[in-house]
């Protein structure tokens, strides 16, 4: 008995010392947030959008958000987004600024294919948003947003 119990302990420590010597490089998990109006013109937005977010559905965690939900303020907050009023941005790993072609886009406010709605039009395209989410490394370390991108006036809901 006291042999059997002696034999198990040492292919237990044998078993344990071979797991510890493979190589463990966990994934980390990409993420995408879509912060959203639940009206018109940011549930246009948001249907177009997810044309570009479906194909990359196996490749990133997709959550929405309602902002207009005031559960979701802490998290506006975290990414420091617009803290009077912005109608759509996408969030993904964490940021929403991107280096492309030289230039600064943020995902927040309208994308370029709503030009002409007169409030919040954003400087990004959806050929942008895919840029992105094919390669992460465009992505800016912070958000930041100009002084005039995110002081917007409030939209009457």
């Amino acid at each position: 008995m006291q042999k059997r119990v002696m034999n198990n302990l040492v292919s237990f420590l044998l078993l344990s010392l071979v797991l510890l010597l493979i190589p463990c490089k966990a994934k980390s998990i990409d993420t995408i947030e879509v912060f959203h109006k639940n009206r018109e013109p940011s549930l246009q937005t948001l249907e177009k959008a997810n044309v570009v977010l479906d194909k990359y559905k196996d490749k990133y965690e997709i959550f929405y958000y309602v902002i207009t939900d005031s559960i979701n303020v802490d998290l506006i907050r975290k990414y420091n987004l617009p803290d009077t009023h912005f109608p759509f941005a996408i969030v993904i790993n964490g940021r929403f600024s991107a280096n492309i072609n030289n230039k600064k886009i943020d995902f927040v406010h309208f994308p370029l294919f709503m030009r002409g709605i007169g409030r919040h039009e954003g400087n990004w395209s959806l050929d942008d948003l895919e840029k992105v989410l094919y390669d992460n490394s465009i992505l800016l370390d912070k958000n930041i947003l100009s002084e005039e991108e995110g002081n917007d006036e409030s939209c009457p809901e």
